[in-house]
């Protein structure tokens, strides 16, 4: 079994203006000046002590089911989603990616606003952690793409948010403390911007938010797709066709 490899020196950028519309300030400073001061101090703040993270750890697909794949002889990975979207892949890597802790202390004196902004710069840290992890995995195993997806996303059945503690398994406590992240028994990361589940090669696109009903979701990356939900959960291959004789699926995680 490989070992889990930690990923510290993750570059990340907050943009300001982008992150004023994201928090619905004006666009025009001038409209706001000491909520715009207030934030760019928080932000440069942020910038300096943060230090998102990431970790992850090669598998090989060993066995598969039509509502499973077995990973490294050992690891059953239980969604009928996954199995139909993998395919007949052999490669996989068990993820985490996180915000890090040492951006936390920064909560302390903030008012609820604020503390809205700050939940708006750790999604901007795990977003910068998510890429850099499926580039670096790109980039080591000469990939074009990489998908993946992790329980608890999409819609309920897809695959079941208890699925994190086998991911969590594969990752191995050493790494996951190194990180600082933490897996409660029910089923919540800390801290609360991280994302675990496992990437794999793909020739498409595809993201868990085309198996999401859910309208409103402020993190959406794709449609919900009428067509790929009824191929992944209704016992047909995604791809279109028949399952066979092999059977038959993060945010969270897009296509990178």
């Amino acid at each position: 079994m490989s070992a889990s490899l930690l990923l510290t020196d993750i570059p990340f950028t907050i943009d300001v203006p982008l992150l004023a519309k994201a928090v619905h300030l004006p666009a025009d400073p001038a409209e706001n000046r000491a909520d715009w001061a207030d934030l760019e101090a928080l932000a440069a703040r942020a910038q300096a002590a943060g230090r998102p993270k990431a970790m992850y750890r090669p598998g090989r697909i060993t066995a598969r089911r039509a509502d499973a794949v077995v990973v490294d002889g050992g690891i059953e990975l239980c969604s009928h989603t996954l199995a139909s979207v993998v395919g007949a892949e052999e490669r996989l890597w068990f993820f985490c990616a996180t915000c890090g802790t040492e951006v936390l202390a920064l909560a302390e004196g903030l008012d609820i606003f604020q503390q809205y902004w700050l939940e708006e710069i750790k999604m901007v840290m795990l977003r910068a952690a998510n890429a850099h992890l499926a580039m670096t995995i790109r980039k080591e195993h000469g990939l074009h793409r990489l998908s993946g997806m992790g329980p608890g996303s999409g819609d309920a059945g897809v695959w079941d948010i208890s699925e994190l503690a086998k991911v969590f398994q594969a990752l191995g406590r050493e790494t996951t403390d190194a990180a600082g992240v933490v897996l409660t028994e029910s089923m919540l990361m800390l801290p609360n911007k991280t994302s675990a589940g496992v990437h794999f090669p793909l020739d498409r696109n595809f993201a868990t938010c085309q198996l999401c009903h859910r309208d409103k979701c402020p993190n959406r990356r794709a449609q919900f797709d009428h067509d790929l939900w009824n191929a992944t959960m209704t016992g047909r291959d995604a791809g279109g066709g028949a399952d066979g004789s092999q059977g038959v699926q993060p945010a969270c995680s897009s296509p990178a």
